[in-house]
C-alpha cells in the first residue's frame, strides 16, 4: 500500500483504529477521522507507535454535523492528491431518539447520511484517483442487523412513528446496503469500486453509551465477541487486497461474499434513498 492514501471515518477506538492501523502496518499513507482531538491523538500516536510508521494524519469532524463533513472533505481534497481507499466505519447506537445541530435523527445522520455526504464530496478525488492509477476504493462498514430493517422515505427519523434504537439502528444499516449497490450503479464505469462489509459482532465502546437492556446485554457478553482486530479483517480486505480489484457492487461477512436479503438491493428503493439523502444532505443536483 506505499504511496496511496486511505481515510478511515471513527478512526479513534474500535474497528476503526483497528482498520486504520492494518493500513498503517501496510505502508499507506492513513487519514484518521475522529470526533475528539483527545481521543483521536492518543490513537494516532498509539498507531505511530505500534507501526513505526508516522503517515499517519488526524482530521477532525463532527459526522453528525454536515457542515463538519463539508470542511473535512474541502480538507483532504486540498492536502492530499490521491485517496484510493474510503472507509466508511463511523456509527453509533442510540437508545432514546435525538436530533443533531441539523435537525436530523441522529442514527440516520451519522449512520447512513454521513457515508452518502462525505462519498459523495469525495467523489472528484476518488475519480481522478482511479484514473490516474487504476482504481479506487469505498468501503462501506456495515451490519447484519439490516435483516431486521425498514425503509420509510416518507419518516427516516421516526418523527412520525414510535421510536426504537434497534429499528432506527437497522434501518440505517438497511440504507448503507441499499448505497452501497447504487453506488456502485452509478459508478460503475469511473473505476471507483463500492462494496458492504458485516465486519461480525464486534468487542468495542458501541453499547457503553445507553443504559438500555439491548446496550446493557451488548456489555454484558462482550467477552464473548469478536476482537477489534479480528472484526477490522472484512474492512481491510476490501481496501486492499488484489482479491477484490474491479469487485463493485457486492456484500461480504467479514472476507467471505454473501447474498443479502433481496430488499437490500431493490433498485427502486435504493434510487429513491438516493434522491432523498441527496434532498437532505443539500445535493439534489447530484447525478
Amino acid at each position: 500500500m506505499t504511496d496511496t492514501t486511505c481515510l478511515v471515518t471513527g478512526a479513534n477506538s474500535g474497528i476503526g483504529k483497528a482498520t486504520a492501523q492494518g493500513l498503517a502496518e501496510r505502508g499507506a499513507h492513513v487519514v484518521m477521522v475522529c470526533r475528539s482531538e483527545e481521543r483521536g491523538e492518543a490513537a494516532r500516536q498509539a498507531i505511530v507507535d505500534a507501526t513505526g510508521h508516522d503517515a499517519v494524519d488526524l482530521l477532525l469532524a463532527d459526522l453528525a454535523v454536515q457542515a463538519d463533513i463539508r470542511t473535512l472533505a474541502d480538507a483532504v481534497t486540498s492536502r492530499y492528491g490521491r485517496l484510493d481507499a474510503l472507509v466508511n466505519n463511523a456509527g453509533l447506537y442510540t437508545a432514546e431518539r435525538a436530533l443533531t445541530p441539523d435537525g436530523i435523527e441522529m442514527t440516520w445522520a451519522v449512520n447512513h447520511l454521513a457515508y452518502f455526504l462525505l462519498t459523495n464530496l469525495l467523489r472528484d478525488l476518488l475519480m481522478e484517483t482511479a484514473e490516474a492509477h487504476g482504481e479506487a476504493r469505498v468501503v462501506n462498514v456495515g451490519s447484519e442487523a439490516y435483516t431486521g430493517g425498514t425503509i420509510d422515505l416518507d419518516d427516516p427519523g421516526f418523527a412520525h412513528t414510535p421510536y426504537s434504537g434497534m429499528k432506527a439502528y437497522a434501518r440505517s444499516k438497511l440504507a448503507n446496503l441499499l448505497f452501497t449497490y447504487e453506488l456502485a450503479r452509478r459508478w460503475r464505469r469511473t473505476g471507483v469500486t463500492a462494496n458492504c462489509v458485516h465486519p461480525g459482532v464486534v468487542a468495542t465502546g458501541f453499547w457503553d453509551r445507553n443504559t438500555d437492556w439491548l446496550s446493557w446485554a451488548g456489555w454484558l457478553f462482550k467477552w464473548a465477541y469478536k476482537s477489534p482486530e479480528s472484526g477490522a479483517r472484512g474492512p481491510l480486505y476490501l481496501a486492499t487486497s488484489p482479491e477484490v480489484q474491479g469487485v463493485t457492487g457486492a456484500y461480504f461477512d467479514g472476507t467471505e461474499q454473501v447474498t443479502p436479503q433481496p430488499k437490500a438491493y431493490d433498485e427502486e428503493t435504493a434510487r429513491r434513498l438516493w434522491e432523498r439523502s441527496a434532498e437532505m444532505t443539500g445535493l439534489s443536483m447530484l447525478d
